[in-house]
This record gives C-alpha cells, sequence and structure tokens, in this order.
C-alpha cells in the first residue's frame, strides 16, 4: 500500500521513519522539534498528544523515503525476454492450431513424395497458389502466417516461414509471441503515486500538478515525465491497486473477493440474525403527532430466511432489541446463535452480563461481525431493503429515501410542517398515522415470508405447476414436516424470562435504578446485599427481586414508603394561587402590548379621563378622588349582594377560641373559594391553620 503524504506527523512516526538527520528516538527528536521550534498542533483520534508540523527539508526527505518504500512494495512485470512459453490469448491458440495442422500436412507430403522438406514446403505454397490445395489447408496456411511480418498479397506464408515453423514445433514455441506492454516501474511512479492515492480522490490532473514540483525538487537530475505517460501507466496498474489509499478499508472490500456462506445444513433457529433500520419516511409520532422516523429492528431466521420477529421503536435502543428478540423466541423458538453487529443495542450489560444478561438467562451465545463488516450480515441488510425500504415508498406522503428527488422530497417535508403548524399536531396530518404504520409493518412482514426467495431451493409451485423457489414460511413447514421442532416458551414463562435484571444493592429496604426508587418490608434482613433486579420495560411501578440463585424473593413498589411533605390540598392551593398570580401578570402584559399597538398614550400626560355615558373627570378631580379613597376603604356592594356575604368575610373576623370552633371554622372556610372571602385575615389563617398540631390531629382523626 503506498503511504499518503501527511502534513503532520508524531514524534514516534518521523523517528521510524530514520530520516538522515534526524534522530531515531522519538525523546530526542522531540527535544530537536522543540528546540528548532517545529510548529505542532494537538493529535485528534484516540490517544491524542501532538503532531509536528516538519520544515521544507524535512518534508522532502519524507517524501523521498515514502517513494523509495513504496518501490520496494510495487511487483516489477516481467519483460518481453522473459515472457513464458504460454499461449494467453485466443489469436496465439488459433494461430498455434494451425501451425500444427501445416506441419502435419508437410509430414505427409515428404511421406508420400519422397521430397525433402524445403521441397515439400514449397509444393504445398505453390498447390495452395494455383488452387489445387484442399480449401482447409489454404485456410491453415494463412492462419499459420505471422501478422508482425511483411505482408502478402496473397497472404500465405513464404517457404522460410514454413521451415521456422519446424524449428519452432522443436523447441515448444508454435504460438507466436503477442506483443505485451511495458510492465517496469518507472522512478518516479511511486513519488506519483503518493500525490493520487489521497482520500481526497485527486484528479490526474490535480496531481500531476502537484507531483511535478516535488518531484523537481527531489531529483533535479532526472526526467520529467509527461501527463500521457502518467496516465498510461494508470492503465497498467490494477483497478484495486490503484483505488488503494483513495478509497479506505471498508470501500475497498467492495472491490476486492469474498467468500460466500452456505446454510444448507441450518435447521431453523440454529442461528438468527438482527438489525436496526430507520424507516426511510416519516409517519406521526405516537405521543404528540410531530413528524419522526422510527426505528425498526428485524430478525430473521438465517437457515429459512424467515422474518420471525420485529419490533418498533422511537430509537434503537437495548430496549427495542430486547422486544424483537421477545417476539422472536415467541413466535419461532429460541436460537441456538444470536448474529449481530457491534452496536450499543447488543453490546451492554443488559444482554451479555454473566449473572444477569439475557443471552446468559436464555442460553444464547451472541456473535458480533467485524466492525465495519455489514457484508458479512448481507442477509440481514438486503432484507432491509426488500421490505422496509419498499415499505416506505408505499407510503404517499412522507418518503425521504435517498433515491426521492431532491425537490419532491423538499415539497413533501414542508407540506408536513405546514400541517402541523397551521392545525396543531392534533388534528389530521398528510403523514401516515402510528396505528397505521404499525399495521403497514405487520403486512409488510407477513409478505415477505409468503414471498418466493431465490436463495431457497425451488419446487413445483402445486397452483401453476411452473417451478418457482420456496418460500421462507415454505422453508419452515418443510423443517416442521421433516421432524423439526423449535425450543418454544408458553407466554406466562416468558414473562419472567424476558424482563431484563440488574444487581442492585439494597438499602434499609430501599432499592435505586432506572433513576426510581423501589420499596419493601420484605428486604429489611437483605440490607447491605446485592440482589438481582428484574423489571418490566412497559410498567415501572414494580420490580421483582431474586437471590444470587436466581430464586424469587418479593416484588417492591415504586415509591412505597413516600408521603407527602405537605398535604395536598395545600399544595393545591399554593399551585392555584402561583397560577393567579401568573394570569395577572400576563394580562398586564396582553394589556400593555395592546396599547403599545393601539398608541394609547401614558395616563400622565390626559388632561380629561372621559368614559362616554359614565363620567368625565379631569386631571384635578382624579386627585381628589385618589386622596378620598386613601383616606377611607370604601366597598360598593349593593344590598342583593351583601346578604349573600358569609358572616365569617366581615372585616372584623377573629380567630375562634376553641380547638373544635377553629376547626370547624377552617372546614367552613375551605368549602369556599378565595373570591368568596372578603377578609385578609380570614384568608391567611386558613392557610396557617394547616401547619399546626391541633390541625393535623383532627384531621387523623375525621381519616
Amino acid at each position: 500500500m503506498i503511504a499518503a503524504i501527511k502534513t503532520s506527523y508524531s514524534a514516534t512516526e518521523l523517528a521510524a521513519m530514520r530520516l538522515p538527520g534526524l534522530p531515531s528516538t522519538r525523546e530526542n527528536l522531540q527535544r530537536l522539534a522543540d528546540r528548532n521550534g517545529w510548529a505542532r498542533r494537538e493529535r485528534s483520534g484516540r490517544g491524542g498528544g501532538y503532531e509536528y508540523v516538519p520544515p521544507s527539508d524535512v518534508m522532502t526527505a519524507i517524501k523521498i523515503r515514502l517513494a523509495e518504500d513504496s518501490a520496494q512494495t510495487l511487483p516489477v512485470a516481467s519483460t518481453q525476454s522473459q515472457q513464458l512459453p504460454l499461449i494467453e490469448t485466443e489469436a496465439q491458440a488459433l494461430t498455434a492450431d494451425a501451425r500444427r495442422g501445416v506441419l502435419q500436412s508437410l509430414e505427409l507430403m515428404m511421406k508420400r513424395s519422397g521430397y525433402p522438406m524445403k521441397k515439400a514446403a514449397t509444393v504445398l505454397l505453390d498447390m495452395a497458389r494455383i488452387g489445387t490445395a484442399n480449401p482447409q489447408l489454404v485456410a491453415m496456411l494463412k492462419m499459420a502466417r505471422d501478422q508482425r511480418g511483411r505482408p502478402s498479397r496473397d497472404g500465405l506464408p513464404s517457404v522460410r516461414s514454413i521451415l521456422r515453423f519446424v524449428e519452432y514445433n522443436r523447441d515448444g514455441m508454435l504460438a507466436p509471441r503477442h506483443r505485451e506492454a511495458d510492465m517496469v516501474v518507472p522512478a518516479w511512479a511511486p513519488f506519483f503515486l503518493g500525490h493520487y492515492q489521497r482520500p481526497e480522490k485527486p484528479t490526474v490532473e490535480h496531481a500531476y500538478r502537484s507531483f511535478l514540483p516535488d518531484w523537481q525538487q527531489a531529483q533535479p537530475s532526472a526526467s520529467v515525465p509527461s501527463i500521457w505517460q502518467v496516465r498510461r501507466f494508470l492503465k497498467k496498474c490494477g483497478n484495486v491497486t490503484r483505488e488503494v489509499g483513495r478509497l479506505g478499508e471498508r470501500e475497498l472490500k467492495t472491490l476486492r473477493p469474498f467468500i460466500r456462506r452456505g446454510f444448507e445444513h441450518l435447521l431453523p433457529s440454529d442461528i438468527y440474525s438482527a438489525d436496526g433500520h430507520t424507516f426511510d419516511a416519516e409517519v406521526q409520532h405516537p405521543l404528540h403527532g410531530r413528524p419522526f422516523r422510527p426505528e425498526i429492528t428485524t430478525v430473521v431466521d438465517i437457515a429459512t430466511r424467515r422474518a420471525v420477529g420485529w419490533s418498533v421503536g422511537l430509537a434503537e435502543s437495548a430496549l427495542a432489541v430486547l422486544d424483537a428478540l421477545r417476539d422472536a423466541c415467541l413466535r419461532a423458538g429460541i436460537p441456538a446463535v444470536f448474529y449481530v453487529d457491534n452496536g450499543s443495542g447488543y453490546k451492554n450489560q443488559m444482554m451479555l452480563d454473566a449473572a444477569t444478561g439475557l443471552m446468559a438467562r436464555l442460553g444464547i451465545e451472541m456473535v458480533n461481525s467485524l466492525p465495519y463488516n455489514s457484508q458479512a450480515r448481507g442477509v440481514i441488510e438486503r432484507l432491509h431493503q426488500t421490505i422496509w425500504v419498499q415499505a416506505a415508498k408505499k407510503v404517499s406522503a412522507g418518503y425521504i429515501g435517498h433515491d426521492m428527488d431532491r425537490e419532491a422530497k423538499l415539497a413533501t417535508f414542508k407540506l408536513s410542517r405546514r400541517a402541523l403548524n397551521q392545525a396543531g399536531a392534533a388534528t389530521a396530518m398528510p403523514l401516515l398515522s402510528w396505528p397505521d404504520f404499525v399495521r403497514l409493518c405487520e403486512e409488510q412482514v407477513a409478505a415477505y415470508n409468503a414471498r418466493p426467495h431465490r436463495s431457497l431451493a425451488k419446487i413445483v409451485d402445486p397452483g401453476t405447476g411452473r417451478r418457482r423457489h420456496m418460500t421462507p414460511d415454505e422453508a419452515w413447514a418443510k423443517h416442521l414436516a421433516a421432524g423439526f421442532e423449535a425450543h418454544q416458551v408458553t407466554d406466562d414463562a416468558a414473562r419472567p424470562l424476558f424482563r431484563p435484571q440488574m444487581l442492585r444493592t439494597v438499602r434499609r429496604g430501599e432499592i435505586e435504578m432506572l433513576g426510581n426508587r423501589y420499596f419493601s418490608r420484605s428486604l429489611e434482613e437483605f440490607h447491605g446485599e446485592q440482589l438481582r433486579i428484574g423489571y418490566d420495560i412497559h410498567d415501572p411501578q414494580t420490580v421483582w427481586v431474586y437471590d444470587a440463585d436466581g430464586r424469587f424473593l418479593c416484588t417492591a413498589e415504586l415509591d412505597a414508603n413516600k408521603r407527602d411533605y405537605m398535604p395536598k390540598s395545600l399544595l393545591q392551593r399554593a399551585r392555584e394561587k402561583r397560577a393567579a398570580g401568573r394570569e395577572r401578570r400576563l394580562e398586564a402584559r396582553l394589556d400593555e402590548v395592546r396599547a403599545e399597538l393601539n398608541g394609547t398614550p401614558a395616563l400622565e400626560h390626559v388632561n380629561t379621563i372621559s368614559i362616554p355615558g359614565f363620567m368625565n373627570l379631569n386631571r384635578e378631580q382624579l386627585a381628589q378622588r385618589a386622596r378620598r379613597l386613601d383616606a377611607t376603604e370604601v366597598v360598593p356592594v349593593n344590598d342583593t349582594v351583601a346578604h349573600e356575604i358569609p358572616p365569617s368575610d366581615i372585616p372584623d373576623w377573629s380567630v375562634p377560641e376553641t380547638p373544635a370552633a377553629r376547626w370547624a371554622e377552617w372546614q367552613r372556610l375551605e368549602g369556599m373559594s378565595i373570591e368568596q372571602i372578603s377578609s385578609e385575615r380570614a384568608k391567611k389563617w386558613r392557610h396557617t391553620y394547616q401547619a399546626t398540631a391541633e390541625f393535623r390531629t383532627y384531621q387523623r382523626q375525621s381519616a
């Protein structure tokens, strides 16, 4: 592989190159770089540290060293003088067969006529020219002629050429030599590839322009190749070798040979493979109705290609994988091997822990593919295209796949957002609803399992009488008819079996997990011990506690030992009071906004306040009224309202003297709203009385 030229190198890399004039150890090279003031920058990626930007003379030495190392890795092809006597082309093979036929005719002519070899060759050519020879012999003579020689008018070889055929046959080289391209690697080729084989994928022109000054600086006395020489050299390189450095290892895998895996010997449920796929269309979120792309986790059986389980989640997570595996085990059976990638949804404590992991409790062996090696899981990768990509294309509104026209994708996006902004999430949108999406998933999986799969064996269709591939359902049924029995679990047994478990320490009867606190008095004697806690991903109210051997101990309830810090009625009134204050402040802000919009002048600039049909006041009259209000509090109420106000609402209200009277007065005030109580003293007492021991005593007696 040709090493790409970088702009910065670590001290370890520079020391390993052993450049002339530079130290060969990392410590000495760091001291040299710091002493000479080399520029440096932080190294990105794993490990951190610094990388140095070498000066121009060091960079020239680096380029020469990389070119020399690359030249040693490039194989030198054999020249024409080293060409092996092998038949390489169809034309060479036909010419060799024609010469062999001519020599057989020559030998037969010598036996019948007794002529020497040269005389017999002359007679054969004369017979061919005058038309007395067999047409097949004439065709062989024309085919046997070496096309590299001087052309003849009749297309026949000369006598000397026929005699050479005898020598070629004696040496075992009847086929003519094929002119091969000169495969000797020029001295400038490795240096140029250092500029061409870069991840930026420069064009030949761009790489050639950057290569020329560096080559002339490194080899001032060497000849400079033309761009046409460079292009001819690139054509001689292999298609894969030419892309090394321009493509990463993952992309190069798509060009290199691979191994096909056979599955004929597998039984159903031997190997399940699973993977997540983000749906290529937007649907309505089940909680708030906004557009989003759900995550679908699918489980497929390798032996029959049958989709045995699936789950839809709001995002790819371990819980979505758990639900998909649960669905597969209940529908088809527990697998022996679970073949997945290295995602966090599979490689986590909930799946792999030796004591509480789902794989250990189910007896499943999880096998992870190599990183960035999705080709090894081609079955599940192809299933995404067959089921979910095609399902997304059936959604009339919301499809945003990569192959969709960009203008149409933008129009769909704007349509869904416009409907959301105008009507809100609660009304109908031009997107698929969540129940309809789940129903579509069920239909697509059923249709896939009932459709012929080209990797399965062929059978005769009982309906049409034609041969076709089996469907996944038929392949599964065939194994069942042959006596196969899957490892099934009942629904009752599956509930505790598929509950994830965690190891948690008991503290004074409490268990803290997943941000919640659970309590049970049965855990009192287990203080300080670590127990296995099972939980339901759909119900956070209860957890199940097991000992180290898996024996069930008890259930713990969410916040079972929690009591209200204050009575709920007090908190509710405080919330109402706070909400009323916020409402008043918002109304004041709204009045201010409306006043600014309508241009109402400030009060201090108004000389006369006029209310049509009611009053006209100037500034002096308004000030007199304000002074009277300060002197006397006036409550304008009519007789009809006055007799409806309870006696306790009179401004001279006082606190009752006896405990029973105070409890009765609080109950009466509790049944009234804030607006019905006009005495501020009564309002304040109703709140403060609840914090007394007397109130709590009466409250317990009445409970």
